[in-house]
């Protein structure tokens, strides 16, 4: 089984999140503009990443696919603001393009439609950083 829980999607989010020592280059930047986008998840989101433990890797990527295959677009804005991230979502795409977008960065060439959400298990809140 696979492990997932909406607090996967959001760890994926939160690099996103007022940080005092986020660039300064970065603030201010609108997800809207595709140069933007494109340095606030290359730059931000795919470091942020890269740097987790690999198990915590693989139970995000897993609800990160899970929340794209089967959230409606109010789930996947509810799970994005529940990072505080300080940009605004895109406004020109819906959120579900707006994680695929993601997805392609963080995985690139990988498949994220899951065929049997059956072999998924969603992980209990105190059990999240538990291998």
């Amino acid at each position: 089984m696979k492990k997932i829980s909406n607090s996967y999607v959001s760890m994926v989010w939160q690099s996103l999140a007022e940080d005092p020592n986020m660039d300064s280059s970065f603030i201010g930047l609108n997800l809207s503009n595709e140069e933007s986008l494109d340095l606030v998840l290359k730059g931000l989101i795919k470091p942020s990443y890269d740097n987790l433990p690999p198990f915590i890797k693989d139970r995000c990527k897993n609800s990160f696919a899970y929340a794209i295959s089967f959230y409606d677009e109010k789930q996947l804005k509810r799970l994005y603001e529940s990072a505080i991230p300080v940009f605004d979502p895109p406004s020109k795409i819906s959120m579900r393009e707006f994680y695929i977008i993601v997805w392609d960065i963080l995985f690139p060439g990988e498949d994220f439609m899951i065929n049997n959400p059956d072999d998924y298990i969603e992980v209990a809140f105190g059990d999240l950083y538990k291998k």
